[in-house]
């Protein structure tokens, strides 16, 4: 996907990356035996890895708390940081408070692609956060592909897997894939995969109005 900056919408959410941090350096990258090889960095730190045991991209921001204040946002990507920690705890991806939730379930937007089964959006895979009423409104006002979306409650949005590269390593460096699936929780892939989204399962799932 481009990275353009694009200029058009008038709110930064909270998941988008910016052009003033980076990806994570190569040269931090290891491999360690535990006894089977998995990649890891050369000084772990709290959080490089989630429950499932998988390693995540780390980014080199600017000093700042948060959410960059000086860079321009490129609205085609999303931090891995802030992604998720959005996905993971149910946050909303434009305001970053607790995504709404009812009786039916959080609030998702979801839009049907080619591979989907016929029971879509039941069982659908996502690696978009929810969102709170207030900003599915702005979301769906600004984002340019907002015809595709629609709005779902979720009862059950299961983690699921996670979206990123696998990396090998070769003499003076690393082989990096940028071609891979999702992958689930539990393939045999993950160990030397470098994560940079979490995706959910959308179970139970109701089609609804948007608020």
């Amino acid at each position: 996907m481009s990275k353009k900056t694009i200029t058009g919408p008038t709110v930064r959410p909270f998941v988008v990356a910016y052009d003033d941090e980076q990806g994570g350096r190569l040269s931090d990258l290891t491999v360690e035996f535990t006894p089977k090889p998995r990649l890891a960095y050369k000084i772990m730190q709290a959080g490089d890895r989630d429950r499932g045991g998988v390693l995540w991209a780390r980014t080199d921001r600017p000093p700042l708390k948060g959410r960059s204040l000086k860079g321009k946002p490129i609205f085609s990507s999303m931090d891995p940081e802030r992604q998720r920690e959005a996905m993971h705890d149910l946050l909303c991806q434009v305001c970053s408070e607790p995504a709404s939730r009812t009786r039916e379930g959080w609030l998702f937007l979801d839009w049907r692609m080619p591979y989907d089964s016929p029971m879509w959006p039941e069982g659908s895979l996502t690696n978009m956060p929810p969102l709170c009423v207030t900003c599915v409104r702005v979301a769906v006002e600004q984002c340019p592909h907002a015809r595709k979306f629609t709005a779902v409650r979720v009862r059950l949005p299961r983690l699921w897997g996670v979206s990123g590269n696998q990396y090998r390593p070769i003499e003076g460096g690393w082989e990096v894939d940028h071609s891979l699936p999702w992958l689930r929780y539990g393939d045999e892939r993950l160990p030397m995969v470098l994560a940079s989204q979490l995706i959910r399962e959308l179970c139970k799932v109701t089609v609804v109005d948007l608020p």
